[in-house]
């Protein structure tokens, strides 16, 4: 283990790591997990209880091992799958955002906007030109299209290559295990709406 970074390591799941396939799926993305940018999506929520950052690096490594299975690059799958929520903007709040370059990933979601500019729209083209931006070397149209169309069908045109089919699946799978269960919504719910009768009878 001498050959990897424990700085990146250790924010990375033990089920990821000691799988027999992390060594080769590391040397493909370790510069971008070096990347300070990159690093900042530690900061960057993505859904519930989970960073931008830990979501990226599931899907990544999960399209990773899909490609194996359906015959697709690894590359493109392993690194599109890493970089297809680089947006530059965060659509959560943390007061350690907040502080980050005085607010600077916070400001666009201070404006208000209509529904067809709010996140779920838009922040698939937004990864795309920021990937760019900060790994111009990587710029590949499969890796281009696989980030660009990864909200399908929420954006209506599908990915091009089996790539990015992949990453569109992967993501999907992720991010719904990802979002609370039905018994903690629903504790939050009773929880809230108990709050608010309390506070009419006070009335």
């Amino acid at each position: 283990m001498n050959y990897y970074d424990n700085n990146i390591i250790k924010y990375i799941d033990a089920s990821i790591v000691l799988n027999p396939f992390f060594d080769e799926w590391y040397r493909i993305v370790e510069d971008i997990l070096r990347n300070p940018e990159f690093q900042k999506r530690k900061l960057f929520m993505h859904h519930h209880n989970i960073t931008v950052w830990d979501h990226s690096i599931l899907v990544s490594f999960k399209a990773f091992m899909a490609s194996k299975y359906f015959k697709a690059d690894k590359r493109v799958c392993a690194i599109a799958g890493l970089l297809h929520d680089f947006y530059s903007q965060a659509w959560i709040s943390t007061p350690e955002l907040e502080k980050l370059e005085n607010g600077k990933y916070t400001t666009l979601m201070k404006e208000k906007k209509p529904w067809y500019k709010m996140h779920g729209f838009t922040h698939a083209k937004d990864a795309s030109i920021n990937y760019v931006k900060y790994f111009p070397k990587l710029e590949d149209k499969k890796i281009t299209n696989a980030i660009l169309r990864h909200m399908f069908p929420l954006n209506i045109i599908p990915p091009r290559y089996k790539e990015g089919l992949i990453i569109t699946t992967v993501d999907k799978l992720s991010s719904v295990r990802e979002l609370p269960s039905i018994t903690y919504v629903s504790k939050k719910v009773i929880h809230k709406t108990y709050a608010i009768l309390s506070n009419v009878n006070r009335i």
